[in-house]
């Protein structure tokens, strides 16, 4: 139980707020998500091709500022997790 305390208290506390804002703003994705989800798992019946051309375009711009966030917010987060190992290791 000791070994564990001192582990934490090694670890800086801004390292820790800035690790936990990164998930913070990955849990934020949950809501848009939850959208996209919804239009590619419901469609509509009868098919109006052009709401769905509109729809589709939308989701997919949606998509891609996701896909862009979650790559740059996983590297943070990787960084921020490696750097506390570094601190715990020494």
């Amino acid at each position: 139980m000791k070994n564990s305390a001192l582990c934490i208290k090694a670890v800086p506390y801004q390292e820790i707020i800035d690790l936990r804002d990164t998930v913070e703003r990955l849990q934020s994705w949950q809501e848009p998500l939850a959208v996209l989800e919804k239009y590619f798992t419901n469609p509509n019946t009868p098919i109006n091709k052009k709401q769905v051309v509109k729809d589709y375009y939308a989701c997919s711009k949606l998509f891609q500022t996701f896909n862009t966030e979650f790559k740059n917010l996983n590297l943070i987060a990787a960084k921020q997790v490696s750097k506390i190992q570094e601190v715990n290791a020494k």
